[in-house]
């Protein structure tokens, strides 16, 4: 199809010839529009490249806690009574593991790599006894913490702080269950229990915090946040001792 139009001169010119000249350029024009729409600013790998990072895949690892401080609370869900202080119990250090398990990434949350921690256990032969009672001069006996319900414990998420040098910061939410072999007669007091051993689970995961040249972890310490109590599984409101400090090494197996 030929399209004309005429000038000042009342002479009409074919269109013919610029239509196509037209056409390209728009089109050109329109293609570089969607590809700089399409494409932002390309961001770096969160996590080195050479991490199975498929949703669903496995990172095992190995843990190293405490020692740490087991405060009692006297039975008080608050802690002890303002000027009366509470019953210490020096647990030794634990060895064990933990698995993280990758999840979908967040289209949301660029830069960041969410996972869920599936597996986690760690156990010590322990003959530590309470600091403050030379009467209580027992052994604890073995110790050990397993993962309680992963399903419902917050994402530990991996972001990257910054590519050069490489820097991450890593949040591990941990739920478990505490298993004393030979808990003092004041713990059993406590949780109004008689039989040994003693299991106590964690009111609230403890959330952890880990600043990280290397991913995964080559004996980086992760620090608690947000102190960690500990409660009888079947009476969850009434907290009965206190974690304040629980530092967690991590490295690869």
């Amino acid at each position: 199809m030929n399209v004309h139009f005429e000038d000042h001169s009342g002479r009409r010119r074919p269109w013919r010839r610029l239509a196509p000249v037209a056409a390209a350029a728009f089109l050109l024009l329109a293609a570089a529009g969607t590809g700089a729409a399409s494409n932002p600013p390309a961001q770096g790998p969160p996590l080195p490249e050479q991490l199975d990072l498929t949703p669903g895949s496995e990172i095992p690892l190995g843990v190293e806690i405490g020692p740490f401080d087991l405060g009692l609370a006297n039975g008080a869900a608050a802690g002890p009574a303002p000027g009366e202080e509470s019953t210490v119990l020096n647990i030794p250090g634990l060895t064990g593991k933990l698995t993280f398990t990758i999840k979908q990434p967040d289209p949301f949350n660029p830069g960041t790599t969410p996972m869920k921690i599936t597996g986690f256990s760690a156990t010590s032969e322990g003959t530590a006894a309470p600091t403050d009672s030379a009467e209580q001069d027992q052994g604890l006996g073995e110790i050990t913490l397993e993962q309680g319900d992963f399903e419902t414990t917050p994402d530990s998420l991996v972001k990257m702080l910054s590519q050069s040098p490489p820097q991450w910061e890593q949040t591990m939410f941990l739920d478990f269950t505490m298993t004393i072999e030979r808990p003092p007669e004041q713990l059993i007091a406590l949780a109004g229990r008689t039989e040994e051993p003693l299991v106590l689970s964690t009111k609230e995961p403890g959330k952890l915090i880990g600043q990280l040249d290397n991913f995964p972890p080559k004996g980086e310490i992760y620090q608690l946040e947000n102190p960690i109590k500990l409660v009888i599984p079947d009476d969850p409101e009434n907290t009965i001792a206190q974690i304040d400090k629980f530092p967690v090494k991590v490295s690869g197996l």
